[in-house]
């Protein structure tokens, strides 16, 4: 608790974490605004996935920059020293930082979102199932990045290198990695697919439109050619769940690995 109360002071006393929730407050009203000429029946599930289209472009740049400069911040006042100095392993400061920065941000980010259907309701038929999926998505979303940005505030010494490590972690993951994709998919046959499909699927943002467009029911998994059943050997949720722990896991432990290493040298 001390912790999570720690890290609610210093983000609600920094102007980055408002700034960050303005923009996506702006962004999530504009897309309303242009969502309401939809047709009633479906409209709130093509909100929703026009939401988090929009989103997946700006969440993870503005979770990588305030989870990363929260531990930056704590390097830079000396506050981390101090409590490692106080027999505290580093391993055990970054469980303990990880759960309050995840806890600040998704609840402000999340709590957004359930205000913002406040507002939906007065357009779209609300349908408690379809919000359901969405909150899942941007759940996961916020958490891997979210823990990204830990891993690369542990890594970097000063800010200079911070700010390239996200620009360039963000940049990989939403628009690389894509383009590697689309290079390798004409590769792509009955006796690969299975391997092309687990690194495709371990890409978080490939799994995370698969699962909210099939939660949404905007992408039917009933009449799949042979090659695409056999790409999608699991089920969205089980994609998305292996995504999860993968990444949280990876980048919680290479946090703590760079660390200690660091201190080694």
């Amino acid at each position: 608790m001390m912790y999570l109360w720690k890290e609610w002071k210093e983000q609600s006393r920094a102007k980055g974490m408002w700034l960050c929730l303005s923009m996506v407050v702006l962004s999530s009203i504009f897309i309303l605004i242009e969502s309401i000429s939809l047709p009633v029946a479906q409209g709130f599930r093509v909100f929703l996935l026009s939401l988090y289209d929009m989103n997946l472009f700006i969440l993870p740049l503005l979770s990588l920059y305030i989870c990363s400069f929260s531990i930056m911040q704590e390097k830079e006042q000396k506050t981390l020293l101090i409590l490692l100095s106080k027999r505290e392993s580093y391993r055990k400061f970054i469980y303990r930082k990880t759960l309050a920065i995840q806890g600040v941000t998704v609840s402000l980010f999340i709590g957004w979102y359930f205000i913002l259907m406040i507002l939906v309701k007065f357009f779209f038929p609300f349908d408690a199932s379809a919000f359901l999926v969405f909150l899942v998505t941007s759940l996961v979303l916020l958490l891997i990045f979210n823990q990204l940005g830990v891993l690369l505030g542990s890594i970097c010494k000063t800010r200079m290198q911070l700010i390239g490590a996200n620009i360039f972690t963000w940049f990989t993951i939403v628009f690389i990695l894509d383009l590697v994709y689309l290079y390798l998919l004409p590769s792509v046959n009955g006796s690969n697919v299975k391997t092309f499909s687990t690194f495709y699927f371990l890409d978080p943002i490939h799994t995370l439109h698969f699962y909210l467009e099939t939660g949404l029911e905007l992408f039917p998994l009933d009449h799949l050619s042979r090659l695409m059943a056999k790409m999608i050997w699991l089920k969205p949720i089980q994609f998305l769940s292996v995504d999860l722990i993968v990444w949280l896991l990876i980048s919680l432990e290479l946090g703590i690995w760079f660390h200690s290493k660091g201190e080694r040298s």
